[in-house]
């Protein structure tokens, strides 16, 4: 446990590297003089070892930790390594294998720390300083270079040896930690990703991502800006409510809102909130595209949600569940959005007089009706097919209002004007959406189409202004005989 903690600090591993190496250069200047009388010169490279040892120790943890620079702190260190190194091959003489074997140990070190050119020149000149004057002042210039000593020779293949094989362990070991720590972190990461993917549902997607690219920030704040608001709820659902089973009814509505929610998603909308079946949504915060596009894409995402209403109404009715329809109110003008509430629960929502228009505009359309106000008739109508309808007195509204249907899109085109077609009476249900038909499809829908009109043509014939069925030639004698 002891030697994990240790490995786990990169400088106590260094230092006691380091000892072990002052050590080992300690050694080999005695096996140098083994046939000589020992005397106190040959001590010097034990005694600046220990005594530059603890002041390099000290040195690092100023300059890392009072000035903030580690970087430099390991330069000084090397340093210190240099002159002890240097020290050791004035001792032997320069004795080759050992000085070679040894200056390679250095060169590698200082790789490690990615050492600078004019760092490199300044710590060859330090070494080469330090071998003269230890030189001149003490071990003198006699036998430089000596290939006969054979012990120090085995001794410092041996130790480089060991330093080879010392290296590659705790590389090894650094590599492992290194794996470990990046899967953690990548465990962390993914932790992360899911808990904010899974929080990112109970807020817009547009509020949190620039909450999480540093853009906004959770705090209580608001703006008023120009945009467009949507309002939309499902006919009849309140008075359905009291007669559904909880069960069916959760059923429903998580099918409703999960169908609108994606077609939402698809126009970038800010999805603000769910009220019961109702849905507020809102175009132009966090981020916009100008206030006429914005407009635009909230009145195609209210003609693909009436659309995509009608291919659940269907398919709810098979199931059993009455008729229901959708009702949209949409409104254009200054309003407030923002963070509101406290610092320990706050929202992200819209407030203004139009976000209260758009609701009133959803209260009075009737169903499968895109009720606009004039101020969103102003940017779409070039787009869009409208029709105007009467003065409406909404509640709490002083003045009747301009109001304003949207049929569907329009493109400018006479030919393709309607580019998808949605006609439900009572016994005839059409719903057409070019757009999403294939190319190999057409001749069987216009086959299907001619049946119908065909079918819709006898029909015709056979019956009456007032909807009752002709008589033909026989029926009219077989009645005559009858009176007679």
């Amino acid at each position: 446990m002891l030697f994990d903690r240790i490995s786990m600090n990169r400088f106590a591993i260094e230092s006691i590297y380091r000892a072990v190496a002052y050590t080992i250069l300690s050694v080999a200047v005695f096996i140098y003089y083994t046939d000589e009388t020992m005397r106190l010169v040959y001590w010097t490279v034990p005694i600046a070892s220990v005594i530059l040892l603890p002041i390099s120790i000290k040195t690092f943890y100023y300059l890392k930790y009072k000035i903030n620079n580690e970087a430099i702190a390991r330069h000084c260190i090397f340093v210190f390594d240099v002159i002890v190194a240097a020290l050791a091959i004035a001792s032997v003489h320069f004795s080759l294998v050992f000085s070679l074997l040894l200056i390679i140990s250095l060169i590698f070190i200082g790789s490690t720390f990615k050492a600078s050119f004019i760092t490199t020149v300044a710590l060859s000149a330090i070494g080469i300083t330090t071998i003269y004057l230890a030189s001149i002042s003490a071990f003198g210039f006699k036998n430089y270079f000596n290939l006969n000593q054979i012990h120090l020779v085995l001794y410092s293949f041996s130790c480089f040896l060991l330093f080879l094989g010392s290296v590659s362990y705790f590389y090894k070991n650094y590599l492992e930690r290194v794996k470990k720590t990046k899967h953690y972190y990548q465990e962390q990461m993914d932790r992360y990703v899911q808990f904010s993917t899974q929080l990112s549902r109970y807020a817009p997607k547009q509020l949190w991502q620039s909450i999480m690219s540093g853009e906004t920030q959770a705090k209580i704040d608001y703006k008023r800006k120009k945009m467009t608001i949507f309002f939309s709820d499902i006919q009849g659902f309140t008075e359905l409510a009291e007669s559904l089973p909880p069960e069916e009814l959760a059923f429903l509505l998580n099918d409703y809102l999960d169908h609108m929610t994606e077609i939402a998603k698809k126009y970038e909308a800010t999805l603000d909130k769910f009220i019961g079946d109702g849905i507020l949504i809102f175009f132009g915060d966090p981020h916009t595209n100008g206030l006429e596009q914005d407009a635009k894409k909230c009145i195609e995402m209210a003609l693909m949600m009436r659309q995509q209403m009608h291919v659940l109404r269907e398919r709810w009715l098979k199931m059993g569940f009455p008729e229901l329809h959708i009702r949209m109110g949409v409104s254009t003008g200054y309003c407030h959005v923002g963070n509101y509430g406290s610092n320990y629960r706050m929202s992200y929502t819209v407030i203004g007089h139009n976000v209260n228009l758009a609701s009133r505009l959803q209260a009075v359309a009737d169903i499968d009706e895109i009720l606009v106000a004039d101020s969103t008739y102003s940017l779409v109508k070039d787009q869009f097919i409208c029709i105007p309808k009467q003065h409406l007195q909404l509640k709490g509204m002083q003045n009747p209002m301009n109001t304003w249907q949207i049929l569907e899109k329009y493109t400018g085109n006479t030919a393709d004007m309607q580019q998808w077609f949605d006609y439900n009476y009572k016994g005839f249900h059409l719903l057409l959406n070019l757009e999403e038909i294939q190319h190999y499809e057409h001749t069987k829908l216009i086959s299907i189409l001619e049946k119908m009109t065909e079918t819709l043509k006898n029909q015709k014939n056979i019956t009456t202004t007032q909807g009752v069925a002709k008589l033909t030639l026989s029926d009219e004698v077989i009645e005559i005989l009858d009176r007679e």
